[in-house]
């Protein structure tokens, strides 16, 4: 089941004296984080409690926040290191766009042969090309995200790739049915 709240970011401090924070964003980029209408903090009890946004502008790879909630620096200090949520519906997808989310669990299949190689536990940014984490049952494998190697992620069906020879040795679990939902 797909969660209807989803972490975008991290308040990693106050920024002034007003009540404003500086949030770390964990979205594809900050104006993505900055654009969105209201954020959520988690609350103890399970629910969510919305923060609306008064002012928001990127600031060196962060996002400035002016909450209507938050009006005093001793307010906005004690967030600090709290996660910020966003709704799946306020979030701007592209058509066939895929959050990371969604992605985590899944199987991690061969395209061409079925064979499974594990579950994708992470997606760790790098600078050359994001990796996945693969949990097999040998332990951790890192593949490239690069179009080379993974060749569709479904978030019904699992992240199909095609692996050079040797990268998942002792990994793959053969799969009755073989090539079912791969592209």
């Amino acid at each position: 089941m797909k969660k209807e709240f989803l972490e975008c970011g991290k308040i990693v401090c106050q920024h002034g004296v007003r009540g404003a924070v500086k949030v770390e964003s964990w979205c594809d980029a900050p104006p993505v984080l900055a654009s969105l209408p209201v954020l959520y903090l988690a609350t103890k009890d399970g629910g969510f409690s919305p923060l609306s946004p008064e002012n928001a502008s990127v600031y060196k790879g962060t996002v400035l926040f002016s909450f209507k909630e938050i009006k005093s620096a001793d307010e906005a200090i004690a967030l600090r290191g709290r996660t910020v949520y966003a709704r799946r519906s306020d979030l701007p997808l592209s058509p066939g766009q895929v959050l990371r989310q969604d992605l985590y669990g899944l199987p991690v299949t061969d395209a061409n042969t079925g064979a499974v190689y594990g579950t994708l536990r992470e997606i760790r940014e790098s600078p050359a090309a994001d990796l996945l984490v693969v949990e097999t049952k040998g332990g951790e494998v890192l593949l490239p995200d690069v179009p080379a190697f993974v060749k569709k992620k479904d978030p019904e069906k699992g992240v199909f790739v095609t692996p050079i020879s040797g990268f998942f040795d002792g990994a793959a679990e053969n799969v009755a049915g073989g090539k079912d939902g791969t592209p």
